[in-house]
């Protein structure tokens, strides 16, 4: 019986060997249709760059919305790097024709300055259009300038992943830190880095990337008028932030190694005016250019001497144990220390392996210049978190380098043909040259010069807390009325509307609460705050009990993104009040 079961089921069932050919001819014809149509879709989008690129800008813009809307804010206020106040009062002034003390850079200033004609003196009252304009505007344009530079490397293909990673970077990179760590990152460093603040980084990464794909355009061929827009971006990326012109040895390199000699003097010549200008504005506020400042030599016999000297220690600062200690950093916080060091070396062989050794050289001279300059610097602390900030300039290089690593599969860049072939460009339109000279240079230049170096407290006053000095607007919305009362001297005040919600800081002295001094020969004077912080409160009322006579009052106003009345510093002052008694 067992026997006969056997031979029905033999003959119910078709042998292997004439069931498999026939399932592996459908599996080889199914995957073949796959691939084919796998193919057509590729190609069908790869002749669609502009849909392609409209849906990551809008991928990158659901990401920064969503960063914003899910970490810690207080309204429009963000957490800011530090000079957020500085800055935006520096635009203040200089939109009222006021050269303040020219600490920092002047495009930025010159950016804000018709933006607080609207809004007001303040960077609070600036937030929301200027958060708007970064994230809709200058964030698309980085994306595209990344696509850009990643399609003169592989061609659209890499292109498109280029500017995929770019888009959800920041919110891919959060799980690969450590919990302890991500608040840091993600509220300290990723609200600066998608541009949720009004600190000059992120913009002046822009025009870092804007210089590094005019650099990569120029050197397809002839196109000095492409060398002439990357040399007039990485300017104005140096009047913004001055280390931003680090990213030139990358270009430079780029050219050597292209020896496209006339595309790299065009390239520098178009550098040296936003110099000029640069140059202009410390003159004119601090009356030196800071990096060729005049400084005492005492010599043996007793003489002083002064000498001309460039001060090369306080902007190169190379610490090899404080950056071994960075990297150590990076171990305890990040998944893979070693991926994250290795992977821009993985980068530069791939892009060297399909031929585009000038793209290497720029990819790698800007990074490695950022790494070596603000990466051994003692400001740079990944447990601060300095490091990211002060790197960001770089972080385009680091991921296009990081999505070249596919280049490295054998054979891929063959089978991949002419997608990876760089697509045709035309040489930017020289009106488009005039347009940013203009905007960069010539109306800067004008504006400083029809500026008078700022004197007297009427405008802005300085906070010094004995480590930092801080330039803020004085507000004239705030308006405060002193009285007396039986109970001492009552202090009642009413200001404006704020983006987010605020304290008060009541500030006494004795007499006149400022003190305002030319430092060195400093045209524009130092009006420093010489009143003591004699309460904190969110009310707009305040009694002193123990006025002393000829009292000198102000109101600060101050916010910070965690609300938090007992951190932040105060963004706008009141004029003073005093009492004659």
């Amino acid at each position: 019986m067992s026997a006969t079961r056997d031979e029905a089921s033999e003959r119910r069932a078709p042998s292997v060997d004439m069931v498999a050919p026939r399932e592996r001819g459908y599996l080889a014809e199914a995957a073949s249709t796959a691939a084919r149509s796998a193919s057509r879709t590729a190609d069908s989008l790869l002749e669609r760059p502009r849909a392609v690129l409209g849906a990551l800008i809008c991928v990158q813009i659901a990401v920064t919305l969503a960063l914003a809307l899910s970490v810690t804010h207080n309204g429009w206020v963000y957490f800011q790097g530090g000079d957020q106040i500085w800055l935006s009062t520096q635009g203040w002034l200089v939109g009222q024709f006021e050269l303040p003390p020219t600490e920092l850079g002047y495009l930025w200033s010159y950016v804000l300055a018709p933006i607080m004609w609207v809004t007001g003196p303040t960077y609070v009252q600036a937030l929301p259009p200027l958060v708007t304009i970064q994230v809709l505007v200058l964030g698309p344009v980085a994306l595209l300038c990344v696509y850009g530079i990643a399609s003169h490397i592989g061609g659209r293909v890499l292109g498109y992943w280029a500017s995929f990673l770019w888009s959800i970077a920041p919110i891919a990179s959060i799980p690969l830190f450590v919990d302890r760590y991500q608040e840091r990152w993600t509220d300290h460093f990723l609200t600066q880095a998608l541009g949720l603040t009004a600190m000059s980084d992120f913009p002046s990464m822009v025009l870092v990337l804007g210089a590094a794909l005019f650099v990569v355009r120029s050197l397809d061929a002839s196109r000095l008028t492409d060398a002439v827009m990357a040399g007039l971006l990485l300017g104005a990326a140096g009047a913004m932030k001055p280390p931003n012109l680090l990213m030139g040895v990358g270009a430079v390199l780029a050219y050597l190694v292209a020896r496209h000699w006339r595309a790299a003097l065009a390239f520098g010549a178009a550098v040296i005016p936003s110099l000029i200008v640069l140059a202009l504005w410390k003159q004119r506020g601090l009356g030196q250019i800071p990096a060729f400042a005049l400084e005492e030599t005492r010599l043996a016999a007793g003489a002083t001497l002064g000498a001309a000297s460039v001060e090369l220690d306080k902007y190169l600062e190379l610490d090899f144990d404080h950056f071994r200690r960075q990297m150590d950093y990076l171990r305890e916080f990040f998944w893979s220390a070693r991926v994250a060091q290795w992977a821009p070396f993985a980068g530069l062989l791939a892009v060297v392996r399909v031929h585009r050794g000038a793209l290497a050289a720029l990819l790698g001279g800007w990074l490695g210049a950022f790494l070596l300059v603000k990466g051994l610097s003692t400001r740079a602390d990944i447990q601060a978190n300095t490091f990211w900030r002060l790197l960001l300039p770089a972080w385009p290089a680091y991921l296009l380098l990081f999505a070249s690593i596919p280049l490295l599969v054998p054979t891929l860049a063959r089978r991949l043909g002419d997608r990876v072939r760089s697509p045709a460009v035309t040489p930017i339109a020289r009106r488009w040259i005039a347009v940013v000279a203009v905007a960069t240079v010539a109306i800067p230049a004008v504006a400083i010069a029809a500026s008078s170096p700022l004197e007297g407290p009427e405008l802005a006053v300085v906070q010094d807390d004995g480590v930092n000095t801080i330039l803020t607007s004085v507000d004239d919305t705030v308006e405060l009325r002193v009285e007396r009362i039986d109970g001492g001297q009552r202090l009642t005040w009413t200001d404006d509307s704020w983006r987010a919600n605020v304290f008060y800081r009541v500030y006494r002295a004795e007499g006149a609460d400022v003190e305002c001094l030319n430092s060195g020969e400093s045209p524009a004077q130092y009006c420093f705050l010489r009143a003591t912080s004699i309460a904190t409160t969110r009310e707009h009322e305040y009694v002193d009990a123990s006025a002393p006579a000829n009292a000198t009052y102000r109101i600060g106003v101050g916010a910070n993104w965690i609300d938090d009345s007992e951190f932040g510093d105060v963004f706008a002052f009141s004029l003073p009040v005093s009492t004659n008694e």
